[in-house]
C-alpha cells in the first residue's frame, strides 16, 4: 500500500518537477548568455537539485564540507550509484564547476540546451579526437578557475558495487596540477537503480573526502595509474566504513 501511495504521489508531483526544471534551465542559460556564467552554471542548478530531492522525499546527509576550501578548484571524482548522483553533487558541492557528462544528455529537451549554454562538457568517445577534445575542454575550464566533476567509473553501477576507475579524470588532475576531491555517494542505488522505473524514498548520503594533492605523482602514465589507484582505495574505504 505504501508503495502504491508513493507512486501516486510521484505522478502528482511530476508536473511540479517539470516546471521547476524548465524555470531553472532557462534561468541558467539566460544568466550565462548575459555574462553571469559563474552564477548561471551553479545556483539555478543547485536550487533545481535540492527541490528535486525534496519532491522525491529522499532525505540528504552531507559530510566533509570542511574539506572543500573556499576559492580552490578541484577535479571532483564521485562514485556513480544512480541518476540521483547529479542532484546530490549539483545541490551540495557549492562551488562553481563544469560537469563532464555523457554526450547523449545533450538531447534532453531544455536541460541539454541549458547545459550547453552553461559550458558543461559533453563526452564524445567515438573517436580519438573526441576524447582529446574532452581533455582540452576540462583543462580550459580549470584554467578559468572552475572545478570539474567527472564520474571516474564512466557509468552508473548496475549492481550497487563500485566499478574500477578509469584514468581520464586523473590525467586531467596531473596535467593541470589540480587537487583531486574524492566524493562518496551512498543510497543512490537503493533510491533509483540503473534499470528502475520508479524511485524509492531512501536516505542519501554525500561525503566529501580530504583532497588528494597531486604533487607527489609524476606526470607519467605510472603517475596517473598510481593516483587513480589511490583515489579508488579512498572511495572503497569510505564505502566500507
Amino acid at each position: 500500500m505504501k508503495r502504491f501511495l508513493y507512486k501516486l504521489y510521484i505522478l502528482l508531483v511530476t508536473p511540479i518537477f517539470v516546471v521547476v526544471t524548465v524555470l531553472c534551465a532557462v534561468t541558467a542559460a539566460g544568466a550565462c548568455f548575459l555574462g553571469a556564467e559563474r552564477f548561471g552554471s551553479l545556483y539555478p542548478g543547485m536550487i533545481w537539485s535540492r527541490i528535486s530531492l525534496l519532491l522525491l522525499l529522499c532525505p540528504v546527509k552531507v559530510s566533509g564540507k570542511n574539506n572543500i576550501k573556499p576559492g580552490q578548484h578541484y577535479v571532483v571524482t564521485p562514485n556513480h550509484t544512480s541518476a540521483l548522483d547529479i542532484f546530490l553533487i549539483y545541490g551540495y558541492f557549492g562551488q562553481p564547476f563544469k560537469w563532464v557528462m555523457k554526450g547523449s544528455l545533450r538531447n534532453i529537451p531544455v536541460v541539454g540546451w541549458a547545459c550547453e549554454k552553461c559550458g558543461f562538457i559533453f563526452v564524445d568517445l567515438t573517436s580519438t579526437k573526441g576524447a582529446m577534445d574532452v581533455v582540452y575542454a576540462t583543462e580550459n575550464a580549470i584554467q578559468k578557475g572552475y572545478s570539474v566533476i567527472m564520474f571516474p567509473e564512466g557509468s552508473r553501477t548496475t549492481d550497487g558495487s563500485m566499478k574500477r576507475l578509469k584514468r581520464g579524470a586523473f590525467r586531467v588532475a596531473i596535467d593541470t596540477k589540480t587537487a583531486v576531491l574524492p566524493a562518496v555517494i551512498e543510497g543512490g542505488y537503493e533510491a533509483l537503480s540503473r534499470y528502475a522505473i520508479w524511485p524509492t524514498p531512501y536516505p542519501l548520503s554525500l561525503t566529501f573526502c580530504p583532497e588528494v594533492d597531486i604533487e607527489p605523482y609524476p606526470k607519467t602514465a605510472e603517475g596517473i595509474n598510481e593516483l587513480c589507484s589511490d583515489v579508488e582505495q579512498i572511495l572503497r574505504t569510505q564505502l566500507e566504513h
